[in-house]
């Protein structure tokens, strides 16, 4: 791994640690405190199970991407492997970091990065998408004219990428005007082998099926946090359920505008307001809620991407050991 990248995840370690002890002192630690006692710890191990369903399917549509639509030689196993590492990326500033699950993949397969880039681009993009149509219904509803522009505006962004890569016309047009700029003319190749790959993964039938699990996977995500805010009280239901589903997504989103490290304060604040605003929630009772739900969504996928490094440290480093991989590998659908 680079410095400068372990000097990024440790700054996000700390200003992480640095915000939550922030959070603490601003709930009131008493009321913290005594709302965490109060907790049912048995509800935990379904928020655990439903974290996990949105790790499984994000790491099943990875493979896919891999093995059906970018035609990579990997097997099931390196494809988990990178995914695991990759997990950690996630406190890099702006998810940036996860553009190295690319170089992983070239290290283990010999697969062009310019082939595999498009498809950690396609995770966010639908991502994305998929956490604003589960909280869309909830920011169109909200009676507030500028939360209904925000909404519009950004559902406009993506359908005009979207738009742009499948008419091929328009994106040639677009490359060949960027070709001819002296600092973009050298990666004239590199960008049209992007779009190329671009064009086939933001397909109508790749999309969809893409759109579907991120649906399924930031459903789970919202549902995990359902159970926490019922173990604080909340009167559980399908309503609920439904806001619960709304604020923890649009908390992510916002959290994604921010592009601090994993969302950091953003996604927290966001929760801590619209949990205390719609379920009436005490600061304390609303803030160990958004902190218990995001240790089970954000830093146990961050544990998990730690192990999965120390274990295999030569997909980041490009070792022997990841070059020997390569004659290794036995595809697998």
């Amino acid at each position: 791994m680079s410095k400068d990248l372990q000097s990024k995840l440790i700054y996000s370690l700390a200003f992480a640690l640095i915000l939550y002890i922030a959070l603490a002192l601003w709930s009131d630690w008493q009321d913290l405190t005594a709302a965490v006692s109060i907790f049912p710890w048995r509800l935990m191990p379904i928020v655990i199970g439903l974290t996990l369903v949105n790790y499984g399917g994000r790491l099943a549509r990875w493979h896919w991407y891999l093995r059906s639509v970018v035609r990579a030689p990997i097997s099931l196993r390196d494809s988990a492997r990178i995914f695991g590492v990759g997990m950690m990326m996630v406190m890099t500033p702006g998810k940036a970091g996860e553009f190295f699950k690319s170089y992983m993949v070239k290290n283990v397969s010999g697969t062009p990065m310019s082939k595999t880039a498009p498809i950690i681009l396609a995770e966010r993009v639908l991502d994305g998408l998929a956490m604003i149509i589960l909280a869309g219904l909830g920011l169109f509803a909200y009676p507030n004219p500028a939360a209904r522009a925000v909404a519009a505006a950004v559902f406009a962004v993506f359908a005009g990428f979207i738009v742009v890569i499948q008419i091929r016309p328009l994106a040639i047009w677009f490359l060949e005007r960027a070709e001819r700029m002296p600092l973009i003319s050298r990666f004239a190749a590199q960008l049209e082998q992007l779009y190329e790959s671009s064009y086939v993964i933001f397909s109508p039938r790749n999309m969809t099926i893409s759109l579907l699990t991120g649906l399924l996977c930031w459903s789970a995500t919202g549902l995990a946090y359902y159970v926490v805010l019922t173990g604080f009280g909340v009167t559980p239901g399908l309503m609920t359920a439904g806001l619960a589903i709304f604020i923890f997504n649009i908390s992510t989103v916002i959290g994604a505008v921010i592009a601090l490290p994993g969302g950091l304060g953003g996604v927290e604040g966001s929760m801590v307001a619209w949990s205390s605003r719609l379920f009436q929630l005490s600061s304390g009772a609303a803030t160990a809620a958004a902190l218990l739900t995001r240790f089970c969504t954000l830093w146990m996928g961050v544990a998990i991407g730690l192990v999965c490094f120390l274990l295999w440290p030569e997909l980041l480093a490009g070792s022997e050991s990841a070059e020997r991989n390569k004659s290794s590998v036995i595809p697998t659908s």
